[in-house]
């Protein structure tokens, strides 16, 4: 979780994209990707918990909040992201997203 949002803070599109799980991932993407990094400055990540994913574990749970600047407004993303184990490394596979 928290190396996706460094590459979001940092605009690592293709580290993004790689490590979605291949059977989600979309057409769009990389462009959905890249729209987000280009229009939000992200300022900060608190991870809540985490269920699951141990070294032994194919899945796993993380729930956040990430802080960011949208068009000057400071805004919380709160979500519960679900993972799962590919070839060995973690993927997102998709999230809930609640009201912070």
């Amino acid at each position: 979780m928290r190396s996706r949002y460094s590459a979001y803070v940092k605009g690592e599109i293709d580290y993004l994209v790689a490590t979605t799980l291949p059977a989600v991932r979309t057409t769009n993407l990389w462009v959905d990707y890249d729209s987000t990094a280009k229009t939000i400055d992200w300022i900060g990540l608190e991870v809540l918990r985490a269920q699951q994913g141990g070294p032994n574990d194919k899945v796993g749970k993380v729930e956040f909040r990430a802080n960011y600047l949208q068009s000057g407004e400071k805004t919380i993303h709160h979500e519960l992201s679900r993972f799962r184990r590919y070839r060995g490394d973690w993927c997102y596979v998709d999230g809930v997203v609640s009201d912070a």
